[in-house]
């Protein structure tokens, strides 16, 4: 006579390797995404990987030469973001089987939204379980993280710039 118990812990560990194996062919699946878009004029073709990154930027015509450069960079962020948003559509169809995910939405801003801590953590509090404190997001501001990051260990002054054309940075070096 065989242990309820023991039949249930090993239905339970032959679902998780199942739930594994298949995990791991859809992180595989999700490492070859790739995503490409032609923008509505055919000037600017983007391609964009498994992250949102741009892999390939091609120009198909000779278009882009005589556009503004301000219409090229608009064509140039509109046409990445519809590659990174269709990378982003990918990838929830690879992981959609195993659940929502959060910050993924095809609508969002190169395929991410920001996430409402306090809505993904509500099933924890309802069950009375303990959960982060839930704060702001923080976006950089430019120069306070780079002060706290970047110590100086030397305290003389910036090289002499006479020509005018560099900027100081910390830690004596010059930009030009």
């Amino acid at each position: 006579m065989s242990n309820p118990m023991e039949e249930h812990l090993a239905e339970a560990l032959a679902e998780f390797e199942e739930t594994r194996a298949k995990l791991s062919e859809a992180g595989a699946a999700a490492a070859r995404i790739s995503a490409t878009v032609m923008a509505k004029d055919r000037s600017v073709e983007a391609t964009v990987g498994p992250q949102g990154e741009l892999t390939n930027l091609r120009f198909p015509t000779s278009q882009y030469r005589t556009m503004p450069p301000a219409q090229l960079a608009s064509v140039l962020m509109t046409t990445i973001g519809a590659a990174r948003a269709r990378a982003a559509e990918q990838l929830a169809t690879i992981y959609r089987p195993f659940g929502p995910i959060p910050g993924l939405s095809p609508t969002g801003e190169g395929g991410f939204q920001e996430l409402d801590w306090d809505e993904l953590f509500a099933p924890l509090r309802e069950e009375g379980l303990p959960v982060p404190p839930v704060k702001a997001p923080v976006r950089p501001s430019g120069g306070a993280l780079f002060d706290e990051i970047v110590e100086e260990d030397d305290a003389s002054p910036a090289e002499d710039d006479s020509t005018g054309s560099g900027t100081s940075v910390p830690g004596g070096e010059v930009r030009r």
